[in-house]
């Protein structure tokens, strides 16, 4: 299903752009190739040679999912528990697909399309997905609608009848602004949405031929930083009320979160935002020994995974349930009854 490319490819590409980024005082040097590029990296397991091979599928690799399943990955294959193969894919809604048709092992989703497959609704509405299972919720993906800072864009509101690239369709990006744009009064109809996905989004941006790109990922997101390296740049702020309406709404949306100021070259003032968490999820048919060994060594070997992106910073067992919205793994749920973080 997917072409297969050495890790290696990934690694070049992280050192070419970390050269194009090096006047950014806060680049961190992440590819930000176009989000829906097919390849995947295979770490060999120093463990026995008759260790599971297991496919875990990710995103592009212009956002972050796939970074963080490659330090997730070599984790797991050095400590010998399998040999894992990382995929990247369309992200959330593909990789809960494969999943649920148990053609994947591990899959980074968001946490609101897991609950839609669950419950058989919105994109899943004919194809209800009831056998994915939770291992542990990560970071936060943050609604990050990206302007140029003399465009005069201020507030959501000011989109009305704005060219903003919106996700693909039917994606949850366009499922997470469409909340957002209720509050301020707005509907899709009110705005020209562009389809795309966000690394196509922001050189359409670059180019003067939108007005608006909506980056949902973690921070800090790498296509952001390109951007923030060559032009000046404005990110909307989302009015704490509206934050409070949506998430009273759906249990799925976080609260309030801030995106610090400096995070992104010359965006000098905290950004007030929201998303969705993101979530390491499995299937029920994969066994508990080999689910519970591998959220024992992610969680035990953490800084290994933030050494290849900061977005393992959010592996941490206090909150790795929070905001789960379908049953998790019984594997996950010993290793957490084990050092005493679930009852």
């Amino acid at each position: 299903m997917f072409k297969a490319k050495s890790k290696l490819i990934y690694v070049m590409m992280v050192a070419v752009l970390a050269l194009i980024l090096g006047a950014c005082s806060g680049g961190d040097g992440n590819d930000t190739d176009d989000s829906d590029a097919k390849s995947d990296a295979t770490s060999e397991s120093k463990g026995s040679a008759d260790v599971q091979s297991i496919s875990f599928v990710t995103g592009g690799p212009g956002g972050t999912f796939y970074p963080l399943g490659v330090g997730m990955a070599d984790v797991i294959n050095d400590a010998g528990i399998a040999n894992v193969t990382v995929e990247t894919s369309d992200a959330s809604i593909e990789n809960t697909r494969l999943l649920g048709a148990e053609e994947a092992e591990l899959g980074l989703l968001e946490t609101g399309i897991a609950y839609f497959a669950s419950e058989g609704i919105e994109m899943f509405d004919e194809d209800q997905i009831t056998n994915v299972r939770g291992v542990m919720t990560l970071y936060p993906n943050l609604i990050q609608m990206v302007v140029m800072a003399d465009s005069g864009i201020e507030t959501y509101a000011d989109l009305k009848g704005k060219k903003v690239v919106v996700g693909q369709p039917g994606s949850s990006s366009m499922l997470n602004l469409d909340l957002v744009l209720e509050q301020y009064g707005l509907e899709f109809d009110d705005i020209t949405p562009q389809y795309s996905d966000f690394s196509q989004g922001i050189d359409m941006l670059k180019d003067g031929q939108v007005d608006a790109t909506l980056v949902d990922i973690g921070i800090p997101a790498p296509a952001i930083i390109d951007i923030a390296s060559q032009h000046d740049i404005h990110i909307l702020s989302i009015d704490e009320d509206k934050i409070e309406n949506i998430a009273s709404n759906y249990p799925y949306f976080t609260n309030k979160i801030v995106i610090p100021a400096g995070t992104y070259n010359n965006v000098d003032e905290d950004v007030i935002t929201a998303g969705v968490p993101v979530m390491l999820g499995t299937h029920e048919d994969v066994s508990e020994d080999l689910v519970y060994e591998m959220t024992k060594v992610l969680f035990e070997k953490k800084e290994d995974v933030v050494k290849v992106h900061p977005a393992g910073e959010s592996i941490d067992p206090d909150s790795a349930t929070e905001g789960l919205p379908i049953p998790l793994h019984p594997g996950a749920e010993k290793y957490l009854k084990e050092i005493g973080k679930l009852d």
